[in-house]
């Protein structure tokens, strides 16, 4: 029942659209994994989520379960605790070729200013955010203090700007790419997740998507309207000025890391991943 003056006019239409949209019967989640599609994917889902009434939340760290009164919850690094991956819920993960999560991480963190990349205090003796980044905020002190001491009290941009291309790479690869690639690995095709390539999503945009939104549970009569909302933050489909203004893009080119993998970076991969890139599906 309305009564009036207690809810705002967009509020109610949110309302409305949670009881008669396509509301999934169980909450759903998305994972993706820093430079793997992060704020393509935040950006669509929150607009997706407003436009069809979910009740859309986030998180930075490590995720233990959905939380209440959540219809999506978008995972944003990738990381999550032995309950969460064990549990039945239904969701959809993005994954890249661990090769180009180095190269990407590598030339972003040059240059981004996310707080984690630029700090440079490190007087809090509990290695609080951003002296660590997200992921590692709940990991135990030790991991901490083993991210933090190959900074040399710089920050991990002053660091692997500082290196030359190749020992930045290798930089990278122990740095945030390696959480990246081990929470990439860790997960297990099951029938409940499923997984995306980024390059599939890149190349193959709308029917990719589509796929994702029917995934979800988003019913048919919505579907359409998600694709627009998807469709506007096509890189594809961007100016080149566009993805020129956009930090989080380097090149516009997906694949590269072999104009980077000199034999002495490949060989410092192999070490550190072996064929990581084939359990997730790469050549």
């Amino acid at each position: 029942m309305y009564f009036p003056g207690l809810w705002t006019a967009k509020q109610i239409v949110l309302d409305l659209r949670r009881v008669f949209g396509s509301k999934p019967s169980e909450p759903v989640f998305v994972i993706t994994h820093h430079k793997v599609a992060t704020v393509l994917i935040r950006k669509v889902m929150m607009e997706v989520s407003e436009k069809i009434g979910w009740r859309y939340s986030s998180t930075m760290g490590v995720a233990t379960n959905i939380p209440s009164k959540t219809d999506l919850l978008h995972v944003i690094h990738g990381t999550v605790s032995d309950s969460f991956f064990q549990s039945r819920n239904k969701g959809v993960r993005i994954i890249r070729d661990p090769r180009d999560v180095i190269v990407s991480g590598y030339l972003y963190h040059q240059r981004c200013s996310e707080k984690w990349c630029v700090n440079s205090d490190f007087s809090d003796p509990s290695r609080p955010f951003p002296q660590v980044p997200w992921p590692l905020v709940d990991a135990d002190l030790a991991a901490k203090e083993e991210f933090v001491s190959r900074l040399d009290g710089l920050s991990y941009q002053e660091k692997i700007s500082s290196l030359s291309k190749a020992e930045g790479l290798i930089f990278e690869m122990d740095g945030f790419a390696k959480i990246t690639i081990d929470e990439m690995i860790r997960w297990k095709d099951n029938d409940y997740v499923l997984t995306i390539k980024m390059e599939d999503l890149v190349e193959d945009y709308d029917s990719v998507f589509e796929k994702i939104f029917r995934w979800m549970g988003i019913g048919e009569v919505d579907i359409g309207n998600c694709l627009k909302i998807a469709i506007t933050h096509d890189m594809n489909r961007m100016g080149e000025d566009l993805i020129a203004s956009n930090p989080h893009i380097s090149t516009g080119e997906l694949r590269k890391w072999k104009d980077f993998f000199s034999p002495e970076v490949e060989e410092a991969y192999q070490e550190r991943f072996g064929e990581a890139h084939k359990e997730l599906g790469y050549g």
